[in-house]
């Protein structure tokens, strides 16, 4: 399963790769950090998920939901935020996520919808 992370703090960014770590189903193949590195990593990289934080150094994780998905990139978008997912689920949803994941609580859930994309 070919993973892009899409995340501007690079103490997160490091603590996800750690979690990926030792998961032969995972292999991450970039990251970028603002919203014309995330575009343009998901149009070169053609990655099967792209892991995506809202909260960008430069940009909208928002906008690369949308942007993603008019270039035509059929692959999983799934949000990762510590913002409240009772609204911002559906938000993301609308522009075009298939998945939302909290950062701090939903690590496991993320490692077991990897696992079952990859069979």
């Amino acid at each position: 399963m070919r993973v892009l992370l899409v995340e501007d703090s690079e103490f997160v960014r490091t603590q996800f790769l750690r979690l990926f770590e030792g998961l032969d189903f995972v292999e991450v193949v970039g990251y970028a950090d603002s919203e014309e590195d995330a575009v343009q990593a998901v149009a070169v990289l053609k990655p099967d998920v792209v892991l995506l934080d809202l909260n960008l150094q430069v940009g909208s994780g928002m906008h690369v939901l949308s942007r993603a998905r008019a270039g035509g990139y059929t692959g999983k978008l799934w949000v990762l935020s510590s913002r409240d997912p009772d609204f911002y689920r559906s938000l993301c949803e609308k522009h075009g996520a298939d998945g939302f994941y909290d950062k701090a609580n939903d690590q496991d859930q993320l490692v077991a919808d990897l696992r079952a994309l990859s069979q």
